[in-house]
């Protein structure tokens, strides 16, 4: 059986869904024993990373021409499109198809014309899959408000969570002066809420904030225009592999207020360092925090200064042993041995 698994989004490696797929190809680059006998796997990347992950598995490059012109892709037998939004497609109406939904975001980010033409989008992936998965219940959900489905398989596989409590570290400047810090890391975006961590953090002596990620938005600025008023703040960008295991192994705590997430993957990362982790109670994050995270249920700076006052008071190394435990879970291994058992049908 011939098997594409689309990974063109590799062509923004450092935006999540760029690093979900980094992750696919370095698995199979380490675990070419995944591959079922009888199974070629070939990965759509960008030009820069054909031959990047072995030579385990075939590479075709994700060319204009085959977004374009479809018929000229070659013949799989199935496709996995690890995200609901890629530009590719294949070449047969009779390859099986897998379609990977994160999230409907554009309903609540989009207007108008933009938002139907979304969702447009989004119905027609739908109605050509042949097999649909979420990467969380919360996904699941939110997608069958807006999107028919229809009676076609569906299955929850959660995100796999790449190990980053092992490799090399790089001290982070802004960080690197003793004083104990908080971490909030991801894509500096309107949705993800963070100008509520600054006001609260003016309620924190003794701990300074540094906020971490592609900070090419307007929102990012935004933030900065504030930072005069809150000296304790620090804006880093975005930061290598090696800078984030050290913002991660060094923090005191991760702040994720994020108001829409189909996941959240900065939570089990910082689970996996068996660091308090302090989330929004919205979206999937209750889902994906369970238990092992504190919750902002507003967003008022006291009230947030509290919730993780009392957190880190009640945090002790039980309840980092458990969240490790927890956070292992989510292992690629898991996240891959799904995925096989649907490429194969068992």
């Amino acid at each position: 059986m011939k098997i594409l698994i689309d990974l063109s989004i590799l062509r923004h490696p450092w935006c999540g869904l760029g690093q979900i797929a980094m992750s696919y190809g370095q698995w199979y680059a380490a675990h070419p024993e995944t591959i079922v006998e009888g199974c070629e796997v070939t990965l759509l990347v960008p030009k820069a990373f054909v031959g990047a992950f072995g030579d385990k598995v075939g590479y075709l490059e994700a060319r204009d021409i085959y977004r374009l012109l479809p018929c000229l892709m070659p013949r799989y037998d199935l496709w996995h499109s690890i995200h609901q939004m890629s530009p590719f497609r294949p070449s047969s109406r009779s390859t099986r198809r897998i379609v990977t939904i994160h999230d409907v975001n554009f309903i609540y980010e989009k207007r108008g014309a933009k938002r139907q033409k979304y969702t447009h989008r989004l119905q027609r992936e739908c109605d050509s899959a042949d097999v649909i998965c979420f990467i969380s219940r919360f996904a699941q959900n939110d997608t069958a408000k807006h999107i028919n489905i229809g009676g076609k398989p569906q299955h929850v596989i959660y995100n796999g969570v790449a190990t980053l409590t092992e490799g090399p570290q790089e001290p982070v400047a802004q960080a690197s002066d003793g004083t104990p810090f908080m971490l909030s890391i991801g894509v500096l975006k309107a949705k993800k809420n963070l100008h509520t961590l600054l006001p609260m953090m003016d309620l924190m002596p003794g701990f300074r904030l540094i906020i971490a990620g592609d900070d090419s938005d307007t929102y990012a600025q935004q933030l900065r225009d504030q930072l005069q008023q809150h000296p304790n703040v620090s804006i880093v960008g975005t930061v290598s592999n090696e800078q984030r295991r050290w913002l991660y192994a060094h923090c005191s705590a991760l702040l994720f207020p994020s108001l829409s997430e189909g996941f959240g993957l900065p939570i089990i990362e910082a689970m996996q360092w068996g660091k308090p982790v302090f989330c929004s109670d919205r979206t999937s994050l209750p889902e994906i925090g369970s238990t092992h995270a504190f919750y902002f249920t507003d967003f008022k700076p006291e009230s947030m200064a509290a919730v993780v006052k009392r957190g880190l008071a009640a945090f002790d190394a039980t309840a980092a042993l458990a969240e490790q435990k927890y956070a292992a879970a989510y292992s690629y291994e898991s996240h891959m041995r799904q995925y096989w058992s649907i490429y194969t049908n068992k």
